[in-house]
């Protein structure tokens, strides 16, 4: 009877600007990134700015609460409560993280020459250590390709997608019975921002393609499948000379990103059961889910009641009179409301998110040639078919000293309970690490992926030796300056990759 009225006295507390208050206090991660924006927005909005965040979210949550008991007419937000899932319930499901990392070597300048994606899969409850665990190894050398823009700054960005993307296939290929697959960060990225890139020739795609399908024949198979495609449906729509760029058998990067993604999503569709396949995002800058969503519905809600200056009263400013507006003069992102809003245990409702708004037209040169063309990349929109697939995100709350994890799976995979399913299991595998509030399998991905900076910085020493040496002597040829490359810093004993068996 005690521990019952102590749960409604919480609850109750939970609704007023002083519990509030004594929640963000008992969360140093959360008070720390409030001081922060304190420091940084206009002088007239410090002055209460932690106070008036307290009466803000002390508000928004009794509005949740409405919505969630049913009084209220219009939702402001709804959140779903996981229940308790035990490790029983997933036993002997096949699992693989990916994620990738850069090596960079500090030569006459820090340049990245090398990008490897590792995965790693499980086999949950598995007591066998030789059958719980495999790792998988994707080694690209961004020197040997022809295409991309190299000389642009997100060209390793663009590298770095592809190779997760095809890691993320060959998982799925490779392992008939995958029950999930995780990817460390979005599903997909913001990929209006990548437009432009040089294409990849074939030659650079085998090159992918030498890890992804060791056996010729299933590389073949998937560059024909992208290249009939792209010469029937996509170059047409994108360039004035779509037979110029099927002859060449060129691959526009963006393009053959959303052919991996969507082939990743129908490959997944088709497994009985379907695969599980999520990219889940740490400490995310993103505020459109409060933008679009959450405070859309809060401030349509002033509209109606004649209250729309409740923000400029509240914050003593004029110019706080929609969502955008509210965000850019606070400081406020999707991660800080909802961390502020969720308690663990707790998801926030989907939405489709837009990815895509940022596909125009721009100018592309093709391999070979110097002057550029105008290309439409608003074709590869996820309304013309043959573009990206459009994702579906939500918010889940893991633990009280971390901040939301942003989950985001194809929006044409959730039907029925398909995204409690994700998000249950994402908090599940966050669960074993509690203090960091992450699936315990991308961060040992992160870990295999990443190439160590002091290994780096040992190796730059051997390298500039040997480049050294054979500059004196005339005898080192580009062939063997990239072996000994990739004998620096892909190859060492002394990577975590060849850490001593068990």
């Amino acid at each position: 009877m005690n521990a019952q009225r102590t749960n409604d006295e919480h609850a109750d507390r939970r609704f007023t600007e002083a519990g509030v208050q004594e929640d963000l206090q008992r969360q140093p991660h959360l008070f720390v990134r409030l001081a922060e924006n304190a420091l940084t927005v206009a002088e007239s909005l410090r002055g209460n700015y932690f106070q008036n965040t307290a009466k803000f979210i002390a508000a928004l949550r009794r509005a949740i609460a409405q919505t969630q008991g049913g009084r209220r007419a219009e939702p402001i937000l709804t959140v779903h409560s996981l229940p308790e899932t035990s490790w029983d319930e997933v036993r002997n499901e096949v699992v693989t993280f990916t994620d990738g990392g850069v090596g960079q070597v500090q030569l006459a300048s820090r340049a990245p020459i090398l990008l490897r994606v590792g995965s790693y899969r499980v086999r949950t409850g598995e007591r066998q250590l030789s059958e719980r665990e495999q790792f998988g190894y994707y080694p690209v050398i961004l020197g040997d390709l022809e295409g991309g823009s190299r000389e642009r700054r997100d060209f390793v960005d663009i590298v770095r997608i592809t190779a997760e993307l095809l890691a993320g296939l060959s998982a799925l290929e490779r392992t008939p019975d995958l029950r999930v697959l995780m990817f460390h960060g979005p599903l997909t990225y913001l990929v209006g921002g990548y437009a432009g890139h040089t294409p990849f020739t074939e030659r650079d795609i085998d090159i992918f393609l030498h890890q992804y399908a060791p056996d010729p024949r299933l590389g073949q198979s998937l560059k024909d499948a992208f290249l009939q495609e792209a010469k029937l449906d996509i170059y047409p729509h994108m360039t004035q000379r779509p037979d110029t760029w099927a002859n060449q058998r060129l691959f526009e990067p963006l393009a053959f990103m959303a052919f991996l993604l969507r082939r990743l999503r129908d490959l997944a569709k088709d497994r009985q059961p379907p695969v599980y396949v999520v990219g889940v995002v740490e400490r995310g800058s993103l505020r459109e889910f409060s933008e679009t969503i959450l405070l859309e519905r809060v401030f349509r809600g002033l509209r109606q009641k004649g209250n729309i200056n409740y923000f400029n009263n509240m914050y003593g400013r004029q110019d706080l009179s929609t969502p955008k507006a509210l965000l850019d003069r606070l400081g406020y992102t999707d991660a800080l409301l909802l961390a502020m809003v969720l308690e663990p245990g707790q998801y926030s409702e989907s939405w489709q998110m837009h990815k895509f708004d940022g596909l125009r037209r721009g100018e592309v040169t093709l391999p070979g040639e110097t002057s550029a063309e105008i290309v439409n990349f608003e074709t590869l929109k996820p309304a013309s078919g043959h573009g990206f697939p459009p994702i579906r995100g939500c918010y889940l709350h893991v633990s009280e000293i971390t901040e939301p994890v942003r989950i985001e799976v194809f929006d044409d995979l959730v039907r029925d309970t398909y995204l409690e399913e994700v998000v249950r299991r994402v908090r599940l595998y966050a669960q074993l690490l509690p203090g960091y509030g992450f699936p315990v399998g991308l961060d040992i991905a992160d870990k295999y992926a990443q190439v160590p900076a002091w290994l780096t910085n040992a190796y730059s020493k051997l390298i500039r030796y040997h480049l050294g040496v054979s500059l004196q002597r005339g005898d080192m040829s580009d062939a063997e300056m990239r072996r000994v490359l990739v004998q620096a810093i892909y190859m060492t004993h002394r990577d975590w990759l060849f850490r001593p068996e068990p």
